[in-house]
C-alpha cells in the first residue's frame, strides 16, 4: 500500500466509515461500533465469507491484511475495545434499481451468492438472522421506547405474533436457510461499472438466515421508492425474481414467505432506529416517525390478513 495522502470520515452509521486515499488508490477503513460488534469472531465470520466469495469468483470488497497477516485491528476507546478493518474500494457507481435490466442482473447476482454458499460452513461464531434477532428483540426495543403509546405497542406485538405464526404454518422449517447478505436493498451496498459488472460490499449484517428474508429487503426498498407507482413496482420486482430464478429456483413456500418477511424487516428497522438515536439524532424518531410506521403496519395488516385480501387466512 502506498503512502496515505488523505483520510476522510465518510459516515457515522451502524459503523464508522473512512475513505483512505493514496497516490493512486482508494480504500475503505471501517471501525466497528463497540456496542454492536464486541466479539472478534463476529467480524472474522464476515471477513472469512468475503474471502470465500472472492475465491468463487464473486466481486466483493475484500479485507486487506497488515504486515503481520492480520485483518482485524483492535483499538482501545472510551467505550471499550473497537475493531477496525481495511477494505478494497468497490469500483464503479451505485445505481438505482428502478430499471428492469439492472434489477434482473441484480437478481442473478444475489442468486449466485446464495447458490455458491449453499453448503458454506464457517469456523467462526455469528449471531443467526433468526426470529429472535429479527422479531422478538425488535419488539422488545419498540416496547421499551414506546411506553407512552401502550395501545400501539400491543397492536405491533399482535401483528408480530401473526407474522411469526404465518411463517410457522408454511412451515418455517421448509424455508431455504443459509448464508444471507442481510442488507440487499440495492440502493447501496453494490457498485456497478458501465458494463454492469457488480462489486458487493458491506456484509456487516451477513449471517445464516432465510433466503426469503434476504430478498424481502429488495422488495421493501422498492415499495418505499415506488409505492406511488404499483405497476412499476411489480415490473421491477418481477424482473428481480426472473433474474434470481434464472440462476436458482425459489420454492413456492419461499415466495409465500417474502411478504411476511417484508413486514418483519420493517419491524426490525423500526427497532434499529429507536435503539440508535445517538447515531442519527432522536429528533427524527419521535411521534411523527412512530405515526408513519403505524400507518405502514396497519396497511400491511390489511394486505396480509384483511378480509378482502385472502392472503394467509
Amino acid at each position: 500500500m502506498d503512502q496515505v495522502k488523505n483520510t476522510t470520515y465518510l459516515l457515522r452509521g451502524m459503523n464508522d466509515t473512512y475513505l483512505v486515499t493514496t497516490s493512486d488508490e482508494f480504500y475503505i477503513f471501517r471501525v466497528y461500533r463497540g456496542d454492536r460488534r464486541q466479539e472478534y469472531s463476529e467480524i472474522a465470520f464476515e471477513l472469512e465469507l468475503l474471502r470465500y466469495l472472492d475465491r468463487k469468483g464473486v466481486s466483493v470488497s475484500l479485507p486487506i491484511s497488515d504486515v503481520h497477516d492480520e485483518y482485524i485491528q483492535a483499538f482501545e476507546a472510551p467505550e471499550g475495545t473497537r475493531f477496525g478493518v481495511l477494505f478494497t474500494f468497490a469500483e464503479g457507481n451505485e445505481r438505482g434499481m428502478d430499471n428492469e435490466e439492472i434489477s434482473y442482473s441484480f437478481g442473478q447476482a444475489v442468486a449466485n451468492i446464495h447458490m455458491l454458499t449453499d453448503h458454506y460452513e464457517s469456523g467462526y461464531e455469528r449471531t443467526p438472522i433468526d426470529l429472535d434477532f429479527l422479531l422478538h428483540q425488535s419488539l422488545a426495543i419498540i416496547e421499551s421506547n414506546m411506553q407512552h403509546r401502550g395501545e400501539d405497542v400491543q397492536f405491533l406485538k399482535k401483528l408480530g405474533l401473526q407474522m411469526e405464526q404465518s411463517l410457522r404454518e408454511i412451515p418455517l422449517e421448509q424455508l431455504d436457510f443459509g448464508i444471507c447478505h442481510g442488507d440487499l436493498h440495492g440502493n447501496t451496498n453494490v457498485s456497478f461499472t458501465e458494463e454492469l459488472v457488480m462489486t458487493h460490499y458491506d456484509f456487516d449484517l451477513c449471517g445464516y438466515g432465510w433466503r426469503a428474508y434476504d430478498i424481502a429487503e429488495f422488495r421493501l426498498a422498492r415499495e418505499v421508492r415506488l409505492g406511488h407507482d404499483p405497476d412499476q413496482l411489480e415490473r421491477i420486482w418481477g424482473a428481480f425474481l426472473d433474474g434470481y430464478q434464472s440462476i436458482r429456483v425459489l420454492s413456492e413456500n419461499d415466495l409465500k414467505a417474502v411478504p411476511i418477511f417484508v413486514g418483519i424487516r420493517q419491524l426490525w428497522l423500526m427497532g434499529l432506529c429507536l435503539k440508535d438515536p445517538h447515531i442519527h439524532g432522536a429528533i427524527d424518531f419521535g411521534d411523527d416517525f412512530i405515526d408513519d410506521k403505524l400507518a405502514y403496519f396497519k396497511q400491511l395488516e390489511e394486505r396480509l390478513y384483511g378480509e378482502r385480501s385472502g392472503v394467509l387466512q
